[in-house]
């Protein structure tokens, strides 16, 4: 599992942009209202999600080092690899990287 990009994430959102302003250009004058709308809110979807890759690239991956210690002071390190979370957006559903603790350790650590 890879962390969200920055910049794929800025590059998703200008392109579907560019559509939704295409799809505006096009059928301006074919269109009824109501079916403008429709195609208009389609389109805005994939900008969402776009900003929402974005603002998770953004926060990165909650890597916070090699490990944690309690305030007991018990050590709990972290897993090497990245791990992919679902996120269920309004936009849509979309995987999310994130660094987690060592799960036995972690466990080890809750029931000693």
């Amino acid at each position: 599992m890879e962390a969200l990009d920055v910049e794929m994430s800025i590059a998703e959102g200008e392109q579907a942009l560019q559509a939704l302003l295409q799809f505006a250009r096009e059928y301006a004058g074919t269109l009824e209202a109501h079916e403008a709308e429709k195609g208009i809110f389609k389109r805005l979807l994939p900008i969402g999600l776009a900003a929402m890759k974005l603002y998770f690239a953004q926060r990165g991956t909650g890597d916070v080092g090699p490990a944690i210690t309690r305030a007991d002071g018990m050590l709990l390190p972290r897993e090497q690899k990245l791990r992919g979370r679902d996120y269920f957006s309004l936009f849509g559903k979309f995987k999310v990287a994130q660094r987690r603790l060592n799960e036995f350790s972690f466990c080890l650590a809750i029931a000693p």
